[in-house]
């Protein structure tokens, strides 16, 4: 059992996802589909080919900007910032750590133009872990990977290892609803899951909590952070036959070494 510290929200320590958790859709696809020729199919295909395991999130994101163009970044900027809404709740639940001081960190594989213009226009002021964009010499884009593991190159951005840069006092809560958050949740010590992240936490044995918008999470919280409900115990993290190092080494796996 975690020790209680002076503050309730030093208990936790959140890290959460952007596309499809914090707000509603998945940005990235919508983008390809208003942005790129042929967006609709071309978004379903690289989407299908992304979830089925065939592809990273890296080869992804590549087959995604090499269809953008850059003369069009004053537009998708606009559309982000007009057409992307928050998931219900949203607002409520980060109030809620906000007066505990809770801290929440947004970790996501998209991009930060669009995760930026998004939290400004709703006054939220979040540190942000993602991919970026850039635009070569040659006026194409390119995404950089400013959060990658060292070695690893399963993802754009370690999600997993921002996870577990939690402090040892804090309970790491994750977040998220794709299946490209799977190593985050093998890592966290607590899951709140969506969608194909919720399908993986069950196939994989991960305990977690189901939402679909942010009034049970907020609720679970407020039951911790107010006493009704005793602190959870950390669970296990890690799985010692993942492909991911972090989650691995967490467990014990082999070459702990790597995740480091």
């Amino acid at each position: 059992m975690v020790g209680v510290p002076d503050r309730p929200g030093d208990r936790f320590d959140v890290v959460l996802d952007f596309d499809g958790t914090l707000v509603d859709p998945n940005v990235a696809i919508i983008l390809v589909e208003e942005f790129a020729p042929n967006g609709r199919q071309v978004a379903h295909e690289i989407d299908l080919l992304l979830h089925e395991g065939k592809i990273g999130l890296r080869e992804a994101w590549r087959r995604q900007v090499a269809l953008l163009s850059a003369d069009r970044m004053g537009e998708m900027v606009t559309f982000a910032r007009h057409r992307v809404p928050l998931r219900k709740g949203a607002h409520a639940f980060l109030d809620l750590l906000r007066a505990h001081q809770v801290p929440v960190t947004v970790v996501s594989g998209g991009l930060d133009f669009y995760i930026r213009e998004v939290l400004e226009r709703e006054g939220l002021d979040l540190p942000i872990r993602s991919d970026t964009l850039r635009v070569l010499p040659s006026g194409q884009l390119s995404v950089v990977h400013p959060y990658e593991h060292p070695t690893c190159r399963l993802c754009g951005i370690c999600k997993a290892g921002i996870v577990d840069q939690a402090s040892a006092e804090r309970l790491s809560v994750f977040i998220g609803d794709g299946s490209t958050d799977r190593y985050g949740a093998e890592s966290a010590d607590l899951v709140f899951a969506r969608k194909r992240l919720l399908d993986y936490c069950r196939k994989a044995g991960i305990a977690s909590y189901p939402f679909e918008d942010f009034e049970p999470v907020t609720e679970q919280f407020r039951r911790w952070l107010t006493g009704v409900e005793p602190l959870p115990s950390r669970r296990g993290q890690g799985l010692a036959d993942s492909p991911c190092p972090i989650s691995r080494g967490l467990a014990g796996g082999p070459d702990p070494e790597s995740a480091r």
